[in-house]
């Protein structure tokens, strides 16, 4: 074993407009600048997020509690599932909200040159996957869909926060058609099963929207609090929900499809790939007409070679292949197309090409994409105007 040099502990400072109108969204802005400040500051230390011990959060009255939902948010736009091991909050009259992080002496291996995953190490598959660091600027774009997701709610006719179970986050947005048995789109948002909101989301189905279709983008509970394992229930619970619910919903459930990105693809290809009628008696082998998996990752063994791969509850080779969609069979019948953003790594092509090659032997017509000048997050871009909105609805 070799011992890391160890880093000092980092405390980031960041002044509030006293004057604000709307002081809790002041706050809140406030906090996720200082998380960016303070991920930029461990990096430039050599510090890792898993080795946060503790950090205090000092605000206005002790307004700001990481733990709450909507601080929790911003914290995973940022760090993804890694915590500290624990928070403190403080108040203070000055306004101010200030992070102080206490970091631990971290011990690491030596990076091996040891083959872990198609010939790769574990260095050159943690390259190969890490989606955020090979879009510099994906803080930007995380703010511009958070703000436009916003927006868009605010100016449309949906109900909120639906649910379809007992958990916080087992909740779905349901935009309803203006007709009755309209065909549905189910979507699950991505984060490496770690973050993001649904709600930053549903303006890129806004072109579904327009062509008469009702959409539900669904929340799932994140890792580590729960494991991928457990996902998947998730969202077959929520496929069962509103199947059996066709009739309120006003929608044609022999006209489903779901689309999904990233870890949502991989949960997408889990519902297209469940055996419906052992779970429930009542559903049909394909109650799914057609999905459009984007960006997915179908083969998890990889995933246990991440940074963050404790997180998610993948504690062996195993429990990776039980819940690696490319291992299984697809349901009959099923329309399926796999797109991937061009500028991806060869990685997460190569994820799509191996599940359509899997899967053809039992699937016809299975089409891979690679959209033009995209990476892995402007890749959904085409789904609100372009290229994939063209080929969802063309699946229908």
């Amino acid at each position: 074993m070799k011992k890391r040099e160890s880093v000092s502990d980092i405390t980031v400072e960041m002044a509030l407009n006293a004057a604000s109108i709307d002081w809790q969204a002041d706050i809140e802005a406030a906090f996720r600048e200082a998380l960016v400040t303070l991920l930029g500051r461990l990096k430039a230390v050599g510090g890792s997020p898993a080795g946060m011990r503790h950090l205090s959060v000092t605000s206005p009255a002790g307004r700001l509690d990481p733990r709450l939902p909507a601080c929790d948010r911003l914290w995973r736009e940022v760090f993804g599932g890694f915590k500290p091991a624990s928070f403190a909050i403080e108040a203070t009259s000055a306004p101010r909200v200030i992070l102080s992080l206490e970091l631990e002496g971290e011990t690491a291996a030596s990076p091996s040159d040891a083959p872990v995953w198609r010939g790769l190490a574990a260095a050159a598959v943690n390259t190969a996957y890490s989606a955020r660091a090979a879009v510099p600027d994906h803080l930007d774009i995380f703010v511009r869909w958070r703000e436009a997701g916003e927006r868009f709610l605010a100016t449309r006719k949906v109900s909120r926060d639906l649910s379809y179970g007992q958990a916080r986050l087992q909740r779905f947005d349901f935009f309803p058609a203006s007709r009755a048995q309209a065909p549905l789109l189910i979507f699950i948002h991505g984060g490496y099963w770690q973050a993001m909101d649904k709600a930053e989301h549903a303006p890129l189905l806004a072109g579904h929207l327009a062509a008469g279709w009702a959409v539900a983008v669904l929340n799932y509970r994140l890792c580590p609090e729960v494991t991928i394992a457990e996902q998947v229930e998730d969202v077959r619970q929520a496929l069962r929900h509103l199947w059996h619910g066709a009739e309120r919903y006003g929608i044609d459930r022999k006209c489903i499809q779901v689309v999904g990105h990233s870890a949502g693809g991989h949960l997408g290809a889990c519902l297209v790939s469940s055996d419906w009628p052992t779970l429930d008696p009542d559903m049909p082998a394909t109650p799914i007409r057609a999905a459009l998996l984007i960006s997915g990752i179908f083969d998890l063994e990889p995933m246990r070679h991440m940074s963050f791969g404790p997180l998610l509850g993948l504690p062996d080779e195993k429990t990776a292949r039980a819940l690696s969609p490319l291992l299984t069979a697809p349901n009959p019948g099923l329309r399926l197309h796999l797109a991937v953003g061009e500028r991806e790594s060869e990685a997460f092509h190569w994820q799509s090409r191996e599940l359509a090659r899997r899967w053809g032997e039992r699937l016809q017509g299975i089409e891979v994409s690679s959209v033009a000048d995209t990476h892995h997050f402007s890749v959904l871009e085409a789904l609100s105007s372009g290229a994939l909105l063209r080929t969802s609805l063309a699946l229908a």
